[in-house]
């Protein structure tokens, strides 16, 4: 049952409700005939009370979206529902009636679809209190031989009334402190995982233009060098004293520039991660749960192969396998946004001649031939606005930790990346 609405703290009215209802209207409409079978041991009223319930439940189920748009209808509900409990109870024993633990039922259901007033419990406590008193005192004559017993003794009367009561009340608490708990619960974890979302975007983010800057600055070192060195030389002869300040001007343009690139080359320089050792399987099981809340995961069916006894490790900086292998993900998930059939991830995990062998394979379009052969010699992606610098990044990461990647196609269409990682 979904029912957290985290901007006011109230819950809300879902689909599920609809189908109790239905079910409610089943249980008391086959109630209200139990009068006709021979031996029933209630009185009569019990079976209208039933009917009566059964044609009121029908019509919030019939009109369950006019029901819906006036919230106050299912606090009316709740008030009505324990009205009519009261005849039950009385007509099937009173204070002993089997049916008493019913109001504990409707008050647990009507906080859970969101009826938060505390009306609903000292309506209860007020209805039984006052049916109890009225059978004790002979204003209503109590059925049943049990209840006329306990009704003989003022305190045993007294005994079973209080615990009712207390019941009733703590019915309240405990389900209001559970259901509070639970959605408390539920918000941290949501908070968690976003902000895990996020840090993975930022670090993935935050690693491409770095990487991308420090590819810039490696490729413009070789020529700016001869640039500078082609200088020199020319500063060596003799020239006009216009043109020996023109070649003085671009010298230093061109020493400017090199200390630049230096700068970018030693801050895009990656600082080494401790390694650690990572159980395989875990990592991943911690990985696919955060992947799953991205909206990009939306309707993505995530396939676990793992080979028995899978408890295998690697060692490796765990921040560099969280960055390389959601990026891995991520990828998958993107490659699979356009399928119209069902979107499926596979994660196989086993041990190939002393490696790990990590394989995520999608069932998007794959990737054409010629492409995977140059995957890496150019920044090549599929995608609309990639800069294909992601899959260098990866590479990088997987082989500053000894491992590697290589992209098959798939038989039945889809992409498989595969990496190996020695086992620790």
């Amino acid at each position: 049952m979904r029912a957290v609405d985290t901007h006011d703290g109230k819950l809300r009215y879902h689909d599920a409700l609809r189908p109790n209802l239905l079910a409610i209207v089943a249980c008391t409409f086959v109630a209200s005939w139990m009068c006709l079978l021979p031996g029933f041991p209630f009185h009569p009223g019990f079976c209208v009370a039933a009917a009566v319930s059964s044609a009121v439940h029908l019509a919030a189920f019939l009109f369950f979206k006019g029901f819906e748009a006036r919230p106050w209808t299912f606090e009316a509900m709740a008030l009505f529902n324990i009205l009519l409990l009261g005849f039950i109870v009385h007509f099937t024993g009173g204070i002993m009636s089997p049916f008493v633990f019913f109001y504990f039922w409707i008050l647990a259901s009507a906080i859970i679809y969101g009826v938060k007033d505390r009306v609903a419990t000292y309506f209860a406590m007020v209805t039984y209190g006052g049916l109890v008193l009225a059978e004790a005192s002979g204003l209503l004559a109590p059925f049943g031989t049990a209840s006329r017993e306990v009704y003989a003794s003022r305190i045993m009367t007294a005994m079973v009334a209080a615990a009712i009561l207390f019941f009733i009340m703590m019915t309240r608490y405990i389900t209001t402190l559970v259901l509070e708990n639970l959605r408390a619960r539920l918000e941290r974890e949501n908070s968690e995982k976003e902000g895990l979302l996020k840090k993975f975007s930022e670090l993935d983010s935050t690693a491409q233009i770095g990487s991308l800057a420090h590819r810039i600055a490696h490729d413009l070192r070789a020529p700016l060098s001869s640039i500078s060195g082609y200088v020199q030389m020319e500063l060596m002869r003799k020239h006009p004293a216009d043109k020996m300040s023109e070649l003085l001007d671009l010298n230093a343009t061109v020493t400017s520039m090199a200390e630049s690139l230096h700068c970018i080359t030693r801050f895009g320089k990656v600082t080494a991660v401790p390694a650690e050792r990572i159980q395989v399987t875990e990592f991943f099981r911690q990985l696919l749960a955060i992947a799953a809340f991205s909206p990009q995961a939306r309707g993505v069916r995530f396939i676990k192969s793992y080979q028995a006894g899978h408890d295998v490790c690697v060692c490796a900086s765990r921040s560099d396998m969280q960055q390389a292998y959601f990026n891995i993900v991520k990828n998958a998930l993107e490659a699979t946004q356009d399928n119209s059939g069902g979107r499926t991830i596979e994660v196989s995990v086993r041990v190939v001649e002393k490696e790990v062998e990590v394989c995520v394979a999608d069932n998007g379009p794959g990737m054409p031939p010629e492409m995977l052969k140059n995957l890496f010699r150019k920044s090549i992606t599929t995608k609309k606005d990639g800069t294909g610098v992601g899959l260098v990044i990866t590479r990088d990461i997987l082989a500053r930790n000894d491992g590697y990647m290589e992209f098959r196609n798939r038989t039945g269409g889809g992409l498989a990346v595969v990496t190996r990682l020695p086992v620790a």
